[in-house]
């Protein structure tokens, strides 16, 4: 690759950091999996709990729809009776399953099972003497009462063994969460040390190619040579003034060019040369300049090659050789050849008369002011030069003038582009052979650069004279003890928290070794640390040192070994100790704190789960104790209607219509509530579910919806797999869709299409209708419960179908959204996990 060296600081420093990071990634990566494994334990023991409070709550059902047949002999808690035990079969099944892990648990469970069979075998000998006509006898009853009170016993045995299992394993993944927030701060920090070494060495790299870079074109334009440089394809891409001169042609125009194109060369007897075969010529080739003018040159070329790299480009280099002889030329000849040399020089040529008038002046110098030779001849320097400078000048020019002492002043000038350009005049007197000055020649050299470069270097040193005063203040008002100490361990220098830390007599410890003057806890693990500084020439940071013995209070330090390298060479070691005993102090209280907290959330969880079982309970009385009226109140409306509808009167059928639709209203509504609030407080199991199975079974279930509506439903034959819940998507589902068929205007047939796109991590999957739509205003208000928007005799519905949706799609771990339809109506979006995304598992 070109470029690319391993011999290179940079790339060496690139290496070593991204193997660092890599490092430190993998063990971050390492800590996360280990907090994950702590949280699925403890979800697993919250899981026990809660099947355990299962098991107990569905005995209690058992029991009350036993107490519901002996007082109402109603067969329909009979029926209670025996769903309550298949369930709580399953439930005790499952709780194996669930403490498989747990020795004492599985020792404890088939007690438990065997007492709840006994107790169930009861309750069924009591219900086949109610069937019989026969009451319990007291010893049944006090045989039940005495079985009870041993499955609470057994259950509370369980309970407690769980609880137990779950303040360790909380404890646990706290531990494990704690080691991975200082994992992160510990790669985040080796990270910023890593980006801010890269950008110090990139940096000085760079300031020296470009150094390089510029000392390179500076030689280049200030040879007397001319110089050409082209790429690997020959084409012109730099010539310095001399080359220009020699060519006839500027940079800018000869830029592109080819060299063929660029030097017309030829030989003595007129025959055209290329510039590699002029470079062996024996004669001097002729090179013939774009403004006509011809010059004998020797000409040599070099390629521009690295040392192990193809040649990028070639560098000629011209040389004028044309004699000029002045017995062989007239006097305008002479005078041309004349100017010539002197406009080949870098520096501008001037003359002036012993007055002190100019009387000649270069090309250039009117080409750099733009000012006609004329005006420059008659108004002298004055007419470019700088207003703050024209009196230093004139002063200057008339002291060398009266004194005959040779003129030499850094000035200013103004270009013809309106720039103020530092420049440098030297004159010095010709005199006659009495001693007369008969003229004065001067030079003009542009030193704008290096006057710009000293200007800004005498900036940079007051800026670096105030960061030293700034060093040396911040050393003496921070509380950390500062030293610098020479390699072999002397005190060279140190602040005054330092000087304290030594005690008295500290100013003449200067210049003696530090080990004998710290005190004896420190004197050797400082001496190891200069040892391995030495060694390594690498920092060391974060060395804890403690000191004082009793009864002398004890002081925790940490400390920092910084080592200074000038040229590979170990100038010196900074030191860095802080008292962080204060420190230490807040961090034990900050743990006693911690575990003050984690009691109380201990407590605070075990109110949260008594207020759960108090909930499923009040959702049981909703699912059983309230629905019976509504069904005795349906079921006795409808006999009315089909019973005695002759002989009611018009009103009396419409009132007892309206009794059905409003108990059957409100049976729909207490089922989706229900139904959302199992949503919101159940254990969802995630596992891979294929979209397409789910479709097919809401398909389904709306079969007689769809034929009734006439409706078309669309859907994609490629619907991808998503990590979520069968069941709840099917309910997801078959509200949209059912919501879509039901909510369009009146006369039209229905058309819904169904659809998904996979993006990176997630599905989308979306459900578009040609119906009535929803107004963007409306959006996340139709996702409240009891939220309609139409009224009950329009389109009728509870207004809880959509919390549901919303409600169960968050509960899988997605998101969804409504949008304008192409088709008119409403698009939603759901965005779910891709099934490849995570392993089977759960999301509360």
């Amino acid at each position: 690759m070109k470029g690319f060296s391993l011999r290179s600081p940079i790339t060496l420093a690139t290496a070593f950091s991204v193997l660092a990071l890599v490092l430190a990634f993998v063990t971050l990566s390492r800590g996360i999996r280990a907090e994950a494994e702590s949280w699925r334990w403890v979800a697993h023991t919250r899981e026990v709990l809660q099947q355990i409070q299962a098991a107990h709550t569905l005995t209690s059902e058992a029991e009350s729809a036993q107490r519901g047949f002996l007082l109402t002999n109603n067969e329909s808690f009979a029926t209670a009776f025996s769903q309550a035990r298949a369930d709580l079969t399953r439930e005790v099944r499952l709780l194996d399953a669930l403490t498989s892990d747990n020795p004492q648990q599985q020792r404890l469970l088939p007690e438990l099972e065997a007492l709840l069979d006994q107790r169930m075998l009861l309750l069924e000998r009591v219900l086949a003497r109610a069937r019989a006509g026969a009451a319990p006898d007291a010893a049944t009853l006090e045989e039940g009462r005495q079985i009870k009170l041993r499955i609470l016993a057994q259950a509370r045995a369980m309970r407690d063994e769980e609880e137990r299992l779950l303040v360790m394993r909380e404890r646990a993944a706290e531990r494990a969460r704690r080691e991975l927030v200082l994992a992160v701060g510990l790669v985040a920090g080796l990270a910023v040390f890593l980006v801010v070494m890269l950008w110090l060495l990139s940096h000085r790299y760079t300031a020296r190619l470009r150094f390089g870079q510029a000392r390179l074109d500076a030689t280049l334009r200030s040879i007397g040579d001319g110089v050409i440089a082209a790429d690997a394809q020959g084409r012109v891409r730099m010539l310095n003034p001399v080359a220009q001169e020699l060519t006839g042609l500027t940079e800018r125009a000869a830029d592109g060019k080819a060299l063929d194109q660029l030097l017309d060369l030829r030989s003595d007897a007129g025959a055209a040369l290329t510039p590699a075969a002029a470079q062996g010529a024996i004669a001097p080739p002729i090179l013939r300049a774009a403004d006509g003018r011809e010059f004998a040159v020797e000409l040599s070329m070099r390629p521009i090659a690295p040392p192990d790299g193809p040649a990028e480009g070639t560098v000629v280099v011209l040389r004028d050789v044309s004699e000029r002889s002045a017995r062989q030329r007239a006097l305008a000849e002479s005078e041309a050849n004349y100017r010539y040399t002197i406009e080949l020089n870098p520096q501008i040529p001037w003359k002036a008369g012993p007055g002190g008038a100019l009387v000649d002046v270069s090309e250039r110098l009117l080409v750099l002011t733009g000012k006609p030779r004329a005006a420059l001849l008659e108004e002298g320097w004055a007419a470019v030069a700088d207003p703050a400078d024209l009196a230093a000048m004139q002063t200057a020019w008339k002291r060398a003038l009266a004194s005959g002492r040779s003129y030499d002043l850094e000035h200013r000038i103004r270009t013809a582009q309106g720039e103020t350009r530092w420049m440098r005049s030297r004159a010095s007197p010709r005199r006659a052979a009495d001693g007369a000055v008969i003229a004065w020649y001067g030079l003009t050299e542009d030193i704008h650069a290096r006057k710009k470069a000293e200007l800004a270097l005498l900036t940079r040193e007051g800026e670096l004279r105030d960061r030293l005063v700034q060093l040396d203040t911040i050393s003496r008002a921070v509380p950390v003890c500062l030293g610098y100490i020479a390699p072999d361990g002397r005190l060279l220098e140190m602040n005054e928290a330092l000087a304290q830390f030594l005690g008295p007599g500290a100013a003449a410890g200067i210049g003696r070794p530090l080990a004998e003057q710290l005190p004896g806890p420190l004197a050797g693990p400082f001496t190891l640390a200069m040892q391995q500084v030495r060694r390594e020439r690498r920092p060391l940071a974060e060395l804890a040192f403690s000191t004082g013995e009793a009864p002398a209070p004890r002081r925790d330090w940490v400390g920092g070994f910084y080592p200074a390298i000038e040229h590979g060479e170990l100038r010196g070691v900074v030191l860095a100790l802080l008292d962080v005993s204060p420190l230490k102090a807040a961090q034990r209280e900050l743990e006693e704190a911690n575990l003050l907290l984690e009691r109380r959330i201990e407590e605070r969880t075990a109110r949260l789960a008594d207020a759960n079982a108090e909930l499923r309970a009040f959702a049981h009385t909703v699912a059983h104790d309230l629905r019976a009226p509504l069904r005795n109140l349906e079921g006795f409306a409808s006999a009315l209607l089909e019973d005695e509808s002759e002989r009611m009167s018009e009103d009396g059928r419409m009132f007892a219509r309206r009794i059905v639709a409003a108990a059957t209203r409100m049976d729909r509504l207490i089922t989706d509530l229900l139904a959302y609030s199992r949503l919101a407080r159940a254990e969802v199991h995630l596992e891979r579910v294929e979209l397409a199975s789910v479709m097919q079974a809401v398909l389904r279930d709306l079969e007689s919806a769809v034929a009734a509506a006439h409706a078309r439903i669309e859907v994609d034959p490629g619907l991808p797999a998503v990590r979520g819940n069968a069941a709840i998507l099917v309910q997801v589902l078959a509200n949209l869709v059912g919501n879509a068929i039901k909510f369009v205007a009146p006369g039209v047939a229905p058309e819904v299409a169904v659809g998904a796109l996979r993006a990176e991590n997630t599905v989308e999957l979306w459900i578009e209708d040609n119906g009535i739509g929803i107004a963007p205003e409306h959006h996340e208000q139709v996702f409240g419960v009891f939220e309609r928007l139409h009224g009950q005799e329009q389109y009728p519905g509870t207004g809880i179908g959509l919390a549901i949706v919303r409600k169960g799609v968050e509960r899988m771990g997605g998101s969804v959204a409504i949008k304008a339809g192409a088709r008119g109506g409403a698009r939603f979006e759901l965005r779910l996990p891709a099934a490849d995304i995570q392993h089977k598992g759960t999301h509360e």
